[in-house]
Order: structure tokens, then sequence, then C-alpha cells
């Protein structure tokens, strides 16, 4: 759990920067003179600057680098990065060769030199300690037992703390102390298994539950030994991250259980983007090493796994995995399934301890197109046991939906729906093929469907999560609903994550369904920061047939907007709504047209576009209509087939009834019976004219893919605390 926390080695370990002339080694006879040439085209940075880093990071002093360029030795030098395939150092008396140059190289340390390595300068920048010059050489041609020996090196100053990981991991930090929030993160923890580690005595603990009989409310805790000296800090896995408990004191009851007070803070830290879980099956890792392929390592036991990585056991003298290689072609197996490829970069490796064996992590993605259905199907197989894909089923998911009272909301009956039960059982059919832009989660039991709920890729970075119901009752053998809830959540939201151009879950939430407040309690903090935005909307349907009355209206121009009415509406825009907004819903020039969105959904078979209509007074734009076009089936409140109206000058509002017009004889060319209309002007006057019927009040919800992971730990805290009873809704 701790593998990231490497604290700062003890004084007395630690070297001089720059070594006495008395260590330099010797020039050996067979080394050949360097060439300073340009660095061939098949120099990999990569190597040098890859997104691990090289290896380790060096504390000063711990090693330095002697250099050999022709018949001169330079003054050793510091180093600040090192692995067996590459070094950064800072150069010392004036050595600044170009790119390209061949170096010999001594590593020297307290254990003495290794060496000589053949390298090549790849890399010259001004981003050294103290704001000095930093060199880069590419290792070429170790040898094996070179490299382990530096392998070990780094072993024994990771050890000492004198070296770290080269990448520091971005870590997400937070402070929880208000003591109700503490209360539910500390039952969440408990539902999800309670397992932790006493920091610094190491002691592996279980929190079982809440102690309520005393006035002050106790954890128990299942305890092999003694904790050591007060106060303690108990690290603990969550949804997502690690949470660091500080508590003052335990004590053993006359019952001999271990208790604790509620702490007093907690500090949540997350590494990851995506959630990882220890893997139910026996699944291996196979691979040949990709700078010694004599090293063959074979089955490997994988531990753990998540859509973006895995973590599985090495052999720490055999295996030479460290932080920054690469490797292109990795085998899983699992069971006796047919094999799986995969690529990856290795991230830490971490030595055995406390009984538990060395292991490498590993950022990993599918090596081909044909290995990214099985690589999504093994992680999701591994990560959720309780839900599935739900595309598959379409018909089961509309039975659900007529059975949790989803067809009852906003005034409506089932018999409204009939109509939309064959496009809605097409768009199922179509969606199980396109799980890049649509996925759904659900929850099967006995019974059958329990809960579902949909996500769609409906812009360019964001993604719609919609339509979530859940049947009446209690599932067969489920412990609560709100464990249904938090794994379709978890689910669906999980899909988006894969996606490299995510950028904002969106939802239309329904304002008068409870759950609805999770979304908008997380989401109010963010507002001012930028990532998150809420837009309260009241939701108007309107039939395509109908005609709305613009009789008393003066007669207006209206027509497709020229593209200086667009922009003219996207500065509006710009002055009145936040830039999540905007974002959010593509609603900036660049993104404006759909184009991309439109691209990805025609090659799935579906259709998704947009158009603006203008109503016009003398030539001048008074106000816009942006008018999106969905696949049907997609939502059945047709949310994707939605209106938003703008105002562009004062006075705009008396053309929104021939905007509306002008929508219903669009939707209607496009076979569309009805739309929605997303109405957010106050002004009640066009939308009785205009026929329209009264779904209720509801929220635009959007927050940044940069704090999904918080969100989602958010919903992991309150479902297991059960202070919000989900219902039905449009979401």
């Amino acid at each position: 759990m701790r593998e990231d926390d490497l604290g700062e080695g003890p004084p007395s370990v630690r070297f001089p920067s720059r070594l006495p002339t008395d260590l330099r080694p010797p020039i050996p006879s067979d080394i050949p003179p360097p060439d300073f040439t340009e660095p061939p085209p098949s120099v990999r940075f990569q190597r040098v600057s890859g997104e691990a880093g090289p290896g380790y990071r060096l504390k000063e002093g711990a090693c330095a680098i002697a250099l050999l360029v022709g018949d001169r030795w330079h003054t050793p030098c510091g180093i600040v990065r090192l692995s067996p395939a590459a070094v950064w150092f800072t150069p010392s008396d004036g050595f600044m060769p170009r790119l390209g140059t061949r170096v010999s190289a001594f590593l020297l340390s307290s254990k003495g030199a290794v060496g000589p390595l053949q390298g090549t300068v790849v890399s010259i920048d001004a981003t050294g300690p103290a704001g000095g010059m930093l060199l880069g050489i590419q290792f070429t041609s170790v040898p094996r037992q070179v490299g382990r020996t530096i392998l070990h090196l780094l072993q024994e100053l990771h050890a000492l703390g004198l070296a770290e990981l080269a990448r520091s991991l971005s870590r997400v930090r937070e402070q929880i102390d208000d003591t109700s929030r503490i209360r539910a993160v500390v039952r969440a923890l408990i539902n999800a298994g309670g397992e932790g580690l006493v920091v610094g005595a190491e002691v592996p603990v279980k929190a079982e539950k809440l102690d309520l009989r005393t006035e002050q409310t106790r954890i128990v805790w299942d305890s092999p030994r003694e904790w050591g000296t007060p106060p303690y800090i108990i690290d603990m896995g969550g949804y997502n991250s690690i949470h660091r408990i500080h508590v003052p004191s335990v004590e053993v009851d006359a019952e001999g259980r271990t208790l604790t007070p509620m702490p007093t803070r907690i500090e949540r830290v997350r590494h990851r983007w995506f959630r990882r879980c220890k893997v139910r099956r026996s699944i291996t890792v196979s691979y040949r090493h990709p700078l010694w392929p004599e090293v063959t390592v074979s089955a490997r036991p994988v531990i753990d796994i998540s859509f973006a990585g895995i973590s599985f056991e090495v052999d720490m003298d055999n295996d030479l995995v460290f932080p920054g290689l690469e490797m292109t072609d990795i085998e899983l197996r699992v069971e006796d399934e047919p094999p799986l490829y995969i690529h990856g970069e290795v991230r830490y490796v971490v030595p055995a301890r406390n009984g538990a064996p060395a292991r490498c992590g590993l950022k990993v993605a599918p090596r081909s197109p044909k290995d990214d259905g099985p690589w999504m199907r093994l992680v999701s197989q591994e990560l959720h046991t309780t839900t599935q894909n739900g595309t598959e089923t379409p018909e089961s998911v509309w039975g659900l939906l007529q059975q949790s009272g989803y067809f009852n909301l906003s005034g409506k009956s089932p018999d409204h729906f009939e109509p939309m039960k064959k496009s809605f059982i097409e768009f199922g059919t179509r969606a199980a093929a396109a799980p890049r832009i649509i996925c759904q989660a659900v929850w099967p039991s006995e019974r059958g469907i329990e809960a579902s709920l949909s996500a769609a890729k409906v812009y360019a970075g964001s993604w719609l999560v919609h339509q979530l119901a859940k049947r009446p009752g209690r599932a067969p053998g489920v412990a609560h609903t709100r464990q249904i809830l938090r794994d379709i959540y978890l689910r669906a939201f999980e899909y988006p994550q894969l996606d490299p151009a995510f950028q904002w879950a969106i939802a239309f939430i329904d304002g008068e369904v409870s759950w609805s407040m999770a979304h908008v309690d997380f989401a109010k903090p963010y507002l001012e920061q930028g990532l998150s935005a809420i837009e309260p909307f009241r939701l108007r349907e309107a039939q395509s047939a109908d005609w709305g009355d613009p009789s008393t209206d003066e007669h207006f121009d209206v027509g497709q907007a020229a593209h200086f009415e667009i922009a003219w509406l996207l500065d509006e825009l710009a002055r009145n709504h936040s830039q999540a907004y905007l974002e959010s819903l593509d609603f900036v020039p660049e993104r404006f047209d759909l184009a991309e969105t439109a691209r990805l959904w025609k090659e799935a078979g579906m259709s998704r576009e947009r158009m603006v209509f203008t109503a016009r007074r003398a030539g001048v734009p008074l106000a816009a209509a942006i008018v999106e076009v969905g696949e049907t089936g997609t939502n059945l409140f047709r949310l994707l087939d939605c209106v938003r109206l703008y105002v562009l000058r004062p006075g705009g509002e008396a053309t929104f009834v021939q905007l509306l017009n002008e929508a219903r004889m669009f939707y209607r060319s496009k076979g569309k019976s009805s739309f929605a209309y997303i109405q957010q002007h106050a002004d009640g006057d066009h939308v009785e004219r205009s026929k329209l019927n009264d779904l209720g009040p509801g929220n635009y919800w959007a927050i940044s893919a940069q704090i999904l992971p918080e969100f989602l730990e958010h919903v992991y805290e309150l479902t297991a605390i059960g202070r919000y009873k989900p219902k039905p809704g449009k979401e």
C-alpha cells in the first residue's frame, strides 16, 4: 500500500558529490576512441525520457559517473537519474559534448566501480539541479551481469533512502475533518472489507465494525499483535484511494477486543486514474526481456489488475525489471483461455516484505486492436463480479424499465413508451458492437435484471450518463439496494475513462429524485475551479406534428444560421455561461459542428448532428435555436433530440414560438415524432402557446474527468451508509 512513500536516507551513508581522483578507474586498453558524430535516426529517446523516467532519482552524493572521452577522463559527475538503460547527470569541469557523442563510463559508489559502459549522448537540457545543465546518456549493449549489478546497487540505495522512483506519481490529496464525513468514510471502508496496515509497525489489521454501545463511538479492529507507540496512522484502501486514518490511542477491552476512538481526521491520497482489484482467477505473465533477450520470464502470477495496469510477482535477481523499462510483447494467460497480448511500461518495483512476494507494477494497454476486446472483458470480469454489459440484452433492459416505474415518471404511462420499444431494441443491438461510444451496466439476478445505468459519448469529450433504473424490492441474495447502485455506477463510469478524449461526465438530472443531490452536492465545491457545471432547467416535451401559435407575434425571418450568426451565438454563450458548461456541450468554435462525434456515430451505423436556426428582424439576428439529433432509442425521454433557445438581442424571446415551429419542421423531416425542449428562460408565454408538455424540473450536471475518481469515491461512501434511497430517474 505504501510503495511510493519514500523517506530521506540517513546523512551518515551519503557520499561526496565530487569523488577524489584516486577513485578514478584506470583507462582500459580495449575501449575504442569515442566518435563525435550526430546520433543515428534509430536512437530511442524513450529510454531516457519515458513517462515513468529512467530508473531511479538519486539523492545528492549517492552515486557518481566517471566519463572517458577519447583519452581524457573528466571529473566524476553527480548522477541525477540512473537505470541499466540510461543515466542523467550534471556535467563537471566544463564537459559539454554534442548530441551523438559516444562515451565510455564507470559508475562510482561506495561499492566500487561498475563498467566500462558504452553509451551515446542523447539528451542535453537545462533542467538539472539548481538550474544547471543535465546530460542524458543511453547505454548500448550492456551485459546482463553488469545490468544486474546496477540494479542491485539501486536496490541498496533505495533501501537506504538515497534513491526513489524517477517519476513522482501524481497525487490527489484531501484532508477530511468533518465528523459526519469521517463516519461515512469509516463505514464505507468497513463495508469494503476493512483491511489496513498500521504504518511504521507494519501490523496488518481489519476494521470489523463500529461499537455504538458507549457514549463515544469506537472502531473494533481484528489485530494479530500490538501496534507499538501511539499515535497511530492506519492505511486503508478505498475505491481508488488510500485513506490514512489518524487515531490517538488503542486499547484492549475486557472482551479482548482491540478498540480505537473514531479518527479526528483522515487523509485521502489517490495515485491512480483507474481502480485496481486483486485477481480472482489464475492469470500469468510471460515475456522476453527487451534488453537481454536471453532472459525469458514465464508464468509469473498476476496480483492485481485495472483497465490501465497490472502488477505481478517478480524474481528480483533474475527478472531484471526496473522503472521506465518498456515491454512491448507481454503474454497474458487466464486459466485455459487463449492468450492475449499487451504492451506496457514498468512504473515501480517493490521488494519482498512482510511475507509478501516482490512485485512489479506496469502501465499497460492492448498490443493490437484484436487484443482490445479480450482485454476489456478480462478486466471487467475481474473488477465487477456482480454486473454485466447490458447492451447485449436490450429486451431484458426494456422489461426492467417497465417494472422499475421508469415509464411512469413525469406523469407518463407505459403506453406512451410502447411505440418506442422497436427502436430501443434495435438501438441496443447496434450498441453492442460500439463499446467505444455506448455502454450499459446491468445487475442480473435470479429474477432478471435488477438495475441498469447507461452511458454514451454524445460530444467530442463528454459522456452522458442516463436512464438509471432499479427494480423494486430486494434482490435475491443481495445484501442491500445500495450495493447494487454502487456497483452499476462504478462499472458504467469506468467505460468513459478508457476513452483517450474523455474530458467531461454529464447528466440531465431529475430535480425531483433524491439521489440527484449526490451529484449536485459533489459538484458545487468545484464550480469556482471550473471543474464542474450545474445549470437548472425545466424539461418540456414537444410533438413534432403540433404547431405553436405565433398569431400575436410579429413575423420574423427564421432559417438556418449563417456563419457570422453562429459566431455571434458562441460569443453570447461565452458571456453568459461558465467555461465548463461550454466545453462539456461542445459550445466552442473548434467543436461546435459535432463533426468528430458525428463521424464516430456514423461508423457505428447511427446518427448524431447539430443544427442552428436563427430568427431575424431586418437581417439582424434576435435569437437562436440549437437543435440536436441523436439516434432514436438512445434515450427514451429524447434528451439527444433536444432544443435550446438563446437570446442574441433584447426582445429575442418574442421569436421563441417561431423558432420552436422551425424545429418541429426539422424533426419531422428526420422522422422524429417528438423532441425535448430544455427550457432555461423564465418566460412561460412561449411555452403555453407552443403546446409543450411539462416533464418537470432538472439540472444539467457536468464534472471534469479530472475529478471523476473523486466522484466515484463520493458514491462509494454514500452507498455504504445509506444516506440516499435511489429512485428511478430521467438521468
